[in-house]
C-alpha cells in the first residue's frame, strides 16, 4: 500500500483548489439546472420511456421524520418531537399517502424487474416496527422485487431498537448504514448527535448476529473540535467495529442555508491544513486496514458490493453517494425523493403535508429535467471520473459514437493547467486522476467537463450557498 501524502510544493496546489465552492456532481446535470415546468407529465413520460426500454430498477424510499436535529445536517427532514408525535404521529399520514404514489409509479413504469430498495432519510426507524413492515408491503405489492435484491436502509443507532432490526432482516433486508459521524465526546455534543461507542457497537453486534451481508458507517470530518487526535481514535474505534464500507463525507458548513448550523462558531472548526490532515489520516488508515478508496469519499473492503462494482464498472455516483447499480434506473418515492432515470430527473415537492397534497391531484413532482444528449455523454463522463478516477478514450468514444479529443477539445485545454498542478494525466488513450492529489481534488477535474459551470469555475469557484445546492 502507498501512503497518501503529499510534498509541500503539492500542498501549496492543493491549498491552491480544496476551499473553491464546487460541486460534488450527485446528480450531472446539477440540481439549479433543473426547472419547476418538468412536472408529473413530463416525469409520467419518463417513466413510460424507462418501462418501454425495460430498464431495471432501484426504488428510493425518503422517510422525512427525525425527533432530533443534528446541527451538521443538510438533509431533508422534519423534526418531530417525541411529546409532539405522542399528540400527532405523521407516520400513518404519511404511509397513507406513500401507497398512492407507488400505485401511481407503479402504474406508469409498468412490471420492470426492482433490483435495489434503498429506505433514507431523515430516519427511517422513526417508523415502528409495525409501520415498516407496512411500507415493505406499499413496495412488494406494486413492484416485482427480485428474491436477490440489494435491500438497504440507512439508521440511527438512538432510533432504532432490536425489534427494528429483526423486522427489517425478516423482511429481507440485507444491508444497513449506521450514522456515526465521530466518536469523540465534545464533538458529538457540539453536533447535537450523543451516542456513545457502546450503543453502536451495540447496534452492529445485532446487525451482524441477525445476518446483515453489509454493514456500512457514515462519517463526517471538519466538525467542530476535531482534531488529529480525535480523529485518531475515533478510526481506531471504528476499525474495531468492522465496518464493510465507510462513507467519509467532509461537513458542508453553509449556514446561511442551515440556519441551525450558526451554533457553530467558525474558530472551532477544522479548516484549510487542518481539514487536510484529518482527510490523509483517515484515507491511510483504512488503507492500512485493508478498506478499498472509492471515488471521492467512500472506502469498501474488497469483497463488499462496492469495491466489486469499481472493478465491473457498475459503481455509480448519485445522491447517495458512491453505489452500485449503475445500469438501473432509480425511482424515488416520498416527499423530496428524486428519481435517477436513463434521460431524466424528477424530484417531488420537499415537505410531507404539501407532498400529501400533491398527491391528492397527481405525482407529487416539484421540478426536474429531461436531458439532452450532451448532458448524457457529460453525465457518463463524470461518472467514469469519480467512479474509476480515469476516462478511457477510445473505449468512451466507441460507447457514444464521438471523436474524444474534438467534442472535448475546450476542456482538454483547460485540462492542461491541472496537468501542470499535477492534478491530471492525460495522452492519447486516457484521462486520469492522479494517485493521491488527483483524488483528493477531483471535484476540480470534474468542474472542468460541467458544461453549466463557468469555464474558469476550476479556479475561481462558485458561492458556497450554490455550490450546495448543485449537489
Amino acid at each position: 500500500m502507498t501512503p497518501f501524502d503529499l510534498t509541500p510544493e503539492q500542498r501549496a496546489v492543493y491549498r491552491r483548489y480544496a476551499e473553491l465552492a464546487l460541486p460534488r456532481h450527485t446528480s450531472y446535470p446539477t440540481a439549479p439546472v433543473w426547472s419547476d415546468r418538468f412536472g408529473a407529465d413530463e416525469y409520467r413520460d419518463a417513466l413510460h420511456r424507462s418501462a418501454d426500454a425495460g430498464r431495471p430498477l432501484s426504488l428510493y424510499v425518503h422517510v422525512p421524520f427525525c425527533e432530533r436535529l443534528c446541527y451538521y445536517c443538510a438533509c431533508t427532514k422534519e423534526i418531530v418531537p417525541a411529546a409532539r408525535r405522542r399528540a400527532n404521529d405523521p407516520s400513518a399520514a404519511y404511509l397513507r399517502a406513500l401507497a398512492g404514489e407507488a400505485d401511481r409509479v407503479a402504474e406508469a413504469v409498468g412490471p420492470g424487474e426492482v433490483r435495489q430498495v434503498h429506505l433514507g432519510g431523515g430516519t427511517p426507524t422513526f417508523l415502528a416496527p409495525d409501520q415498516l413492515g407496512r411500507l415493505w408491503a406499499i413496495l412488494a405489492d406494486r413492484f416485482h422485487v427480485a428474491p436477490e435484491a440489494e435491500m438497504a436502509v440507512e439508521i440511527d443507532p438512538r432510533a432504532t431498537t432490536a425489534k427494528h432490526l429483526a423486522t427489517l432482516r425478516a423482511l429481507g433486508f440485507n444491508r444497513v448504514s449506521l450514522g456515526v459521524q465521530d466518536f469523540d465526546p465534545r464533538v458529538q455534543t457540539a453536533i447535537n448527535r450523543v451516542q456513545p461507542v457502546e450503543l453502536v457497537a451495540e447496534a452492529v453486534g445485532r446487525c451482524r448476529e441477525l445476518g446483515f451481508e453489509s454493514v456500512n458507517f457514515d462519517l463526517i470530518y471538519g466538525l467542530p473540535y476535531q482534531t488529529p487526535e480525535s480523529m485518531a481514535a475515533t478510526l481506531e474505534k471504528v476499525l474495531d467495529l468492522g465496518p464493510d464500507r465507510v462513507a467519509f463525507y467532509r461537513l458542508a458548513m453553509i449556514p446561511e442555508m442551515f440556519r441551525w448550523q450558526n451554533t457553530f462558531r467558525r474558530a472551532d472548526l477544522p479548516a484549510g491544513e487542518a481539514a487536510l490532515e484529518l482527510n490523509l489520516l483517515a484515507v491511510n488508515r483504512f488503507l492500512a486496514a485493508g478498506y478499498e478508496f472509492v471515488g471521492l469519499d467512500h472506502f469498501a473492503r474488497p469483497t463488499e458490493a462496492l469495491a466489486a462494482a469499481v472493478r465491473d464498472g457498475s459503481v455509480r455516483r448519485t445522491f447517495q453517494g458512491m453505489t452500485t447499480g449503475r445500469q438501473l434506473d432509480v425511482i424515488g418515492l416520498g416527499p423530496s425523493a428524486i428519481s435517477l432515470l436513463d434521460d431524466a430527473f424528477a424530484q417531488n415537492v420537499k415537505e410531507s403535508g404539501p407532498w400529501r397534497s400533491a398527491l391528492g391531484r397527481d405525482l407529487a413532482t416539484h421540478r426536474g429535467l429531461r436531458l439532452s444528449p450532451d448532458d448524457r455523454v457529460r453525465r457518463e463522463l463524470l461518472q467514469e471520473l469519480y467512479g474509476r478516477g480515469e476516462i478511457d478514450t477510445a473505449a468512451f468514444e466507441a460507447a457514444h459514437g464521438i471523436a474524444f479529443a474534438d467534442y472535448f477539445a475546450d476542456e482538454l485545454r483547460r485540462l492542461a493547467e491541472l496537468e501542470a498542478d499535477g492534478l491530471v494525466e492525460v495522452d492519447g488513450s486516457a484521462v486520469r486522476l492522479t494517485p493521491v492529489l488527483g483524488r483528493l481534488l477531483v471535484r476540480v477535474v470534474a468542474a472542468v467537463f460541467d458544461a453549466y459551470l463557468p469555464a474558469d469555475s476550476y479556479r475561481e469557484g462558485l458561492p458556497a450557498q450554490l455550490a450546495s445546492k448543485v449537489g
